[in-house]
């Protein structure tokens, strides 16, 4: 995918989206596959627009949620699934598994441990690194320089669902993250990772993100548009336009250069 000059953001919309039939009214669009639930990576594949993007997200959070652990099998899998997907698909990158509640030390050691022992050189480059809000912004400082995508992950200290208006706590703590990221470009790599917020669709149109994902067409789009004939169309255009008002990208099937 490139970076599209100006403003444009992707709206990355999660997945599963049921029943199948609806992906024929998504395509050009940016997606969210989690390998805890991969059952639409190919029809996402299918339907990734050309500058666009398609997250694969390792499933940390949903098992978290499940109160399941994970074990060596379950990683080793996961990388396995995301570079057969890394390989398939140019617009396609994959989170780097995170210690949900976990030391900054034992985060960036799994980003070692990726790189190290499962991710072919070539694909390194579409590694997408989890820095907690409540982490420091030299760890941020760190990692920004490192990897080309960078996902920003709430926490209960930022919590993006208690508000992310302007003065709000989330908001002000993304404002100095935000400067950590503009001084790398503008005083020292001359360039800037891609940044996502994970789970930040909902904040996207007024903070300075490239992409945020939600599940929120996937669950929504029936309740509410009931009497649509192509209730995801009318959904995924409701949310392009409060995001990115008339500004377009020229999105289509075929793979990125």
């Amino acid at each position: 995918m490139k970076m599209i000059p100006g403003s444009y953001k992707r709206l990355v919309h999660g997945t599963p989206i049921t029943p199948a039939a609806v992906w024929n009214d998504m395509p050009g669009g940016s997606f969210c596959v989690s390998y805890f639930e991969p059952r639409d990576l190919d029809r996402a594949i299918a339907s990734i627009g050309e500058d666009e993007i398609l997250i694969l997200d390792n499933g940390a959070f949903s098992a978290w949620k499940k109160g399941i652990e994970l074990d060596t099998e379950y990683w080793a899998g996961f990388w396995k699934w995301a570079i057969d997907a890394m390989r398939r698909c140019p617009n396609a990158v994959a989170v780097i598994p995170d210690v949900i509640g976990g030391s900054e030390i034992e985060n960036w050691n799994k980003a070692a441990e990726a790189i190290r022992d499962f991710v072919p050189a070539d694909l390194t480059g579409r590694l997408m690194y989890c820095w907690h809000i409540n982490e420091s912004l030299e760890l941020l400082n760190k990692a920004a320089r490192l990897f080309n995508f960078i996902a920003f992950g709430s926490c209960e200290e930022y919590d993006i669902a208690k508000g992310s208006k302007r003065g709000s706590k989330f908001y002000n703590r993304i404002v100095k993250a935000m400067s950590v990221i503009d001084a790398i470009e503008v005083f020292e790599l001359g360039t800037r990772p891609w940044v996502h917020m994970m789970r930040g669709l909902g904040a996207l149109d007024r903070i300075r993100f490239d992409s945020a994902d939600s599940t929120n067409l996937a669950i929504n789009y029936k309740r509410n548009y009931p009497d649509t004939p192509k209730p995801v169309i009318a959904m995924r255009d409701y949310l392009d336009k409060k995001v990115n008002g008339d500004l377009t990208v020229n999105s289509s099937r075929k793979e990125a250069a």
